[in-house]
């Protein structure tokens, strides 16, 4: 191993990030005095772990962090890392580099890395442990270092022996077990005293527990019987239901049978209604068959009368067409001469043409251009013509849907008001309705109120009856709980006055000074009590006081201190042990002031906890001492925001005797419930004298009040049973009426149905109205927006058609010029082509003239066979107008026969209409009979439902769960039981069911406690072995390696000094780890004396000499030599430095000094110096010397 590398940044002077490199052999770092060369060592030794700020050469570890200059602002951090080269791996890593760092904030907070990753300063000391590098080892000697050496303590000098001896490990282990031992002992002690509370738990915990599982064994009989109870009424009530449900399936069958009688007739007459349907249609078809045949005939009439209207026509079309023939023939003569001239003129027109299309070109190229462009606008306002059109099209199909939604709201509305006269009429009838309803409810209300009276008068009775049962009974249990309370509570006062004769729950020492005070006089005069007897707490607050006492609850009070210190004698004499002792006369109270009390006035500040309890004057500077600091509070929300406005300067409680300590510290957590409390135990003792004397009383009185009732019982029995009679007579009245008030209260609903009905039909309606004019206005909304938008587009092609106006100005210009070329060449053309198409028309003329010559004799030919053809037709339609008209006669007979059917149809319908009704009736009988067993199925259906919900509630369990408890019952004798059961558990009192899972869990937390102070037990055995066998192993290899250093130590005394002798002394070798380490050294021509006797040059070189003789045992990868030999003359810093040189192959050494002789053996130089005043610097560079 081997150091590469320091660097610093904010350490001590150097403010600015400092880098030092480090090679084998010898480097020296030089400067003049203040010139920071020293902190370099500091440097190194804070890095390694140094906790010591004097040892630094400062007053607190954040000296050590550059503080500023008159040019410089101070740093908020120091840092400093030491770089190792590990290539052998003396280090216990992995790395072959190792970079130890440390940094310091202003806060005081310390960082620690190794390879730049957080670690503990714990990591950093074992990476370094027994490798002579370290806080504690041999690896940076200073002046300090050499006094320690020289100083008369032993333990100054012993951790460089036994840093050299390898032991150091042994030593912290050592430490560590001694510090688990120690930690143990104080668990022990805390298992000891749980143990102890556990015990006291266990025994009470026990008898608990048996009364809980008495408590069990109760309720689960009671359980058993109550469900047998239940399933036994289940089976009544089952069969009542099973009987009712068949009375209601015979009546069912027999309404059934109505209904399908009623239904067959409905069937008949829905069979009459469809033949009268029928007949209808064919009435119908009859009627409409009919009246084709009429129409019939009439057609063809009108075919005749056509017929010879065309048949004249023909005779008038033949003489014209005569007429036209002979026209035709003379005209063809004169075209034929026509024809010949045209020609010749045609021939001499030609010539004349072909000069004039030249000069018709070029003017009609220029007249292309201009019609280009007025193409292109037109083509532009013809698109917005067509989108005018669109728009004027979307406004035409606007106007239609306005005007149909006009129309739906029409419709909509006369429903509607077709509806609200269907709605009035039913509002009539349900008006009529609701009286006779009123008239009926009336006379039932009133038979209910004298059924109320009656039912009054019974449920008085048996109010009386159960308020004297429930008085006796109540009589008797108050009884019998006043005795049991009253010896309960006279239990448990002998106990707490047996406990307080015995001083229970005090400490043993201040539990015998008062027994010995008992029987002492004048040691009684000497004490005025103990701190808890003294006090009186309310209930509420004993927790927080006792919390806030702690020990001294059981401080003595006494009324000076001579009496304090006799009481003091005579717990020494007698062997009692320890207390503690208030003298009135010298204790002083001690009150929170006007600040911290306004610092209280928070939400949950009960009182001052001196101000809470109740003392004779002549203790309050005792009770103002000790709680006169304390504030009582409702919880540690409270606590602790009085605690941050205070500044933690007292004692907070609260409640549940959590504590804020002054300062801050909090201790809290659960309290064990105490069954006897010492600062309660006063006031217990009160309250049950006084409760026990009250229950006595009470005892008294029930039992008088006992033989009262019993006498009146009988006289309340009698009156149940006469107003029992009274209220069945008015119930069987009352279900009469309430039969007749169901039939009218059902039509009422009915109505009620059909008038809803009606209103949500009118809501519909006047829905669809609001729809159709929410709908209507929106199309009138965008009929306005699209005609303002068709406004603004013919806006748009009014100045289109401007524009194109403008440019068919230009282009008319274009084209008169053009034209005059054109008509020019259009004359010599047109004349060309009249004269070529008059020649053709001449000669098409004439060949038509020809084909209708030809034509028109054809047609008068054939007008003789067509005019025959119409004659005969004519005949023949004049046939079947009289066939026709015998039909017609035929089908009339035919519909009178057929009304007539259908008249005996009605007649049949309205037959099987009655009988329906008469059915429908005899049905309703029936259904009426129905409901009524209905009614009794529901009130047995929930008679057993409520019984299964009170089985649910009680025990979770239904029918089929319960069936696994069913045994055979008398259910008498049953509800008998049940009152036994419930009286004796109300007899068990308060029953802690936990109690059992208390005990165990008290018990096996007793029995682990007990095994883990077993445990511990055996542990602290292990540990005190374990340090045996670390000293033992100490003290063997002590003793050899300081021989070696004995041997050492001799050699280079003798080498440094040129001559003489030196030794090492143990002053004890039967204690050679602790006693002291004495050297003792005899320099040329002297006498063997102590150390402390050398001159003080001899004894820095005797320290030197001792350094060596470590470093020769064990050397280390580097050693910082800090002005070692500043006490020395030339001559001894020449010999020192030529010894440091000689280790030089083994160790890497770095001397802080200003000596001539040490520089000369440097391998090289790093000269620090301060250019800036208070920061240091490494000024020059590097080299090799």
């Amino acid at each position: 191993m081997r150091l590469t590398k320091l660097e610093m940044y904010g350490f001590k002077s150097f403010a600015r990030k400092t880098e030092i490199v480090f090679d084998d052999g010898i480097t020296a770092i030089i400067g003049p005095n203040g010139s920071g060369k020293s902190n370099i060592a500091d440097a190194v030794r804070w890095v390694l772990g140094e906790q010591s700020a004097k040892a630094l050469r400062g007053e607190k570890m954040e000296d050590v962090i550059f503080n500023g200059t008159e040019a410089k602002k101070p740093l908020s951090y120091g840092e400093v890392s030491l770089t190792f080269d590990n290539y052998d791996h003396e280090l216990a890593t992995d790395f072959n580099e190792v970079c130890v760092t440390r940094r310091i904030y202003r806060s005081g907070e310390s960082e620690y890395f190794i390879n730049r990753s957080s670690c503990r300063r714990k990591d950093i000391a074992e990476l370094f442990r027994d490798t002579g590098v370290g806080r504690e080892g041999y690896s940076i000697i200073g002046q300090g270092r050499v006094e320690q050496i020289l100083s008369a303590k032993s333990a100054d000098r012993r951790s460089a022996f036994e840093e050299a001896a390898g032991v150091m490990k042994f030593r912290v282990r050592k430490e560590e077990a001694a510090r688990k031992l120690e930690s143990t002992k104080v668990n022990m002690d805390r298992l000891s005293d749980i143990i102890k509370e556990l015990e006291e738990r266990v025994g009470p915990l026990e008898e608990q527990s048996a009364a809980a599982r008495e408590y069990l064994k109760l309720r689960d009989e009671l359980k058993e019987i109550e469900i047998n109870v239940f399933l036994y009424q289940y089976d009544k009530l089952n069969e009542r239901i099973n009987t009712l449900n068949e009375a209601i399936e015979s009546i069912g069958e027999e309404l059934k049978q109505k209904e399908e009688i009623e239904a067959a007739i409905a069937a008949n007459c829905a069979q009459e209604e469809e033949l009268e349907r029928a007949l209808n249609t064919s009435i119908s078809q009859v009627q409409a068959e009919l009246l084709k045949m009429t129409t019939g005939v009439e057609g063809h009439a009108g075919e005749s009368k056509v017929l010879s209207e065309r048949m004249e026509a023909f005779m008038r079309e033949k003489e014209q067409r005569q007429n036209q023939l002979d026209n035709n023939e003379k005209r063809y003569d004169e075209l034929t001469g026509q024809i010949d001239e045209i020609r010749k003129k045609a021939e001499e027109s030609e010539a004349e043409l072909s000069a004039k299309r030249t000069e018709a070109a070029q003017a009609a190229e220029e007249l292309n251009q201009l019609s280009a462009q007025a193409e292109k606008k037109e083509e532009s306002l013809e698109e917005q013509k067509a989108a005018l059109i669109d728009a004027m099209n979307r406004i035409a199909d606007a106007r239609i849907l306005i005007s149909r939604f006009e129309t739906m709201r029409q419709g909509l509305v006369a429903q509607a008001e077709n509806m609200a006269r269907n709605r009035a009429r039913t509002e009539e009838k349900r008006t009529e309705l609701k009286e006779e309803y009123a008239r009926a409810e009336a006379e039932h209300n009133k038979l209910l109120s004298e059924k109320e009276e009656r039912k009054r008068q019974r449920e008085a009775a048996i109010q009386r009856l159960n308020n004297i049962n429930q008085s006796l009974k109540q009589a008797r249990e108050d009884a019998r709980r006043a005795e049991q309370q009253s010896e309960a509570g006279k239990s448990r006062l002998k106990v707490l006055e047996e406990m307080k004769r015995a001083h229970e729950g005090y400490y043993a020492s201040v539990k015998n000074l008062l027994r010995d005070s008992e029987r002492d006089t004048a040691l009684k005069r000497r004490i005025e009590g103990v701190v808890a007897e003294l006090i009186s707490v309310p209930g509420e607050y004993e927790t927080a006081i006792e919390m806030s006492l702690g020990p001294a609850l059981q401080n003595i009070v006494t009324p000076d201190e001579n009496d304090a210190k006799a009481v003091i004698e005579h717990l020494r004499r007698k062997g009692y042990g320890r207390a503690t002792f208030l003298p009135i006369s010298a204790m002083r109270a001690r009150m929170l002031d006007q600040r911290e009390l306004n610092c209280c006035r928070v939400n949950g500040f009960i009182g001052v906890a001196s101000e809470l309890v109740s003392f004779d004057e002549k203790y309050r500077g005792i009770i103002e001492n000790l709680l006169g600091r304390t504030v009582i509070v409702s919880d540690l929300d409270a606590a602790i925001a009085i605690n941050r406005q205070a500044r933690a300067s007292f004692r907070i409680a609260t409640l549940k005797g959590d504590i804020v300590n002054p300062g801050g510290s909090m201790t809290g957590g659960s309290v064990q419930k105490r069954e006897f409390s010492i600062i309660g135990r006063e006031r217990e003792i009160e309250e049950l004298t006084r409760r026990t004397a009250a229950l006595d009383r009470e005892k008294a009185q029930r039992e008088e009040e006992y033989a009262r009732l019993e006498a009146s019982l009988s006289g309340a029995q009698d009156a149940l049973e006469e107003a029992g009679d009274a209220l069945h007579e008015k119930e069987l009245e009352i279900a009469t009426h309430a039969e007749k008030l169901d039939i009218i209260e059902k039509y009422l609903s009915e109505a009620e149905e059909a008038l809803s009905a009606a209103e949500e039909g009118e809501s519909q309606i006047n829905d669809d109205i609001a729809g159709i004019d929410a709908r209507y206005k929106a199309a009138t909304e965008d009929r306005s927006t699209l005609e303002q938008s068709n406004t603004a587009t013919q806006a748009d092609i009014r100045a289109a058609q401007q524009e194109l106006s403008s440019l068919k100005a230009e282009l008319t210009e274009c084209t008169e010029r053009e034209a005059q070329c054109r008509i020019a060449l259009a004359r010599s053309e047109k004349e060309a082509v009249a004269l070529k198409n008059e020649h053709d028309r001449l000669v098409r003329e004439e060949k038509a003239l020809a084909a209708a010559i030809e034509e028109e004799r054809r047609v008068i030919s054939g007008f003789a066979g067509r005019f025959m053809e119409l004659s005969s037709k004519l005949k023949e339609i004049e046939v079947s107008i009289s066939e026709e008209r015998q039909e017609v006669d035929k089908l009339t007979d035919r519909l009178h026969t057929m009304e007539e059917e259908r008249a005996n149809r009605l007649n049949t319908i309205d037959e099987l209409l009655q009988r329906r009704e008469n059915v429908a009736e005899e049905a309703k009988e029936l259904g009426d009979r129905l409901h009524k067993n209905e009614l009794g199925l529901n009130r047995a259906e929930m008679e057993l439902k409520s019984s299964q919900d009170k089985m649910w509630e009680d025990y979770e369990l239904t029918y089929d769960n319960a069936l696994p408890y069913r045994r055979q019952i008398a259910v008498t004798a049953s509800h008998i039981r049940i009152d036994e059961l419930k009286k004796a558990i109300r007899a068990l009192g308060d029953v802690n069911i936990a109690a059992i899972d208390d005990y165990k869990s008290v018990k096996e937390r007793y029995d682990e406690m007990s095994a883990q102070y077993a445990d511990l037990t055996a542990a602290k055995a292990d540990l005190s072995q374990l340090i045996d066998e670390l000293t033992r192993t100490m003290e063997n290899e002590f003793r050899r390696q300081f021989e070696k250093i004995q041997q050492n130590f001799s050699a280079t005394f003798a080498e440094l000094f040129g001559g003489g002798k030196a030794e090492l002394v143990l002053s004890d070798k039967n204690d050679i780890l602790n006693c002291n380490i004495d050297i003792i050294a005899q320099p040329p021509g002297k006498k063997l004396q102590l150390l402390s006797l050398l001159s003080g040059g001899e004894r820095a070189l005797t320290a030197i000499a001792l350094l060596f003789a470590i470093l020769k045992l064990k050397p280390t990868a580097f050693c910082i030599l800090d002005e070692i030999e500043s006490a020395l003359d030339e001559v001894n810093v020449s010999t020192v430095a030529q010894y440091v040189q000689r280790y030089s192959k083994d160790t890497q050494f770095i001397m802080i000094t200003h000596r001539k002789g040490s520089m000369e053996v440097c391998n090289a130089l790093y000269g620090v110096a301060m250019e800036e005043r208070g920061i240091s610097k490494v000024v020059s560079a590097r080299f090799n010397g």
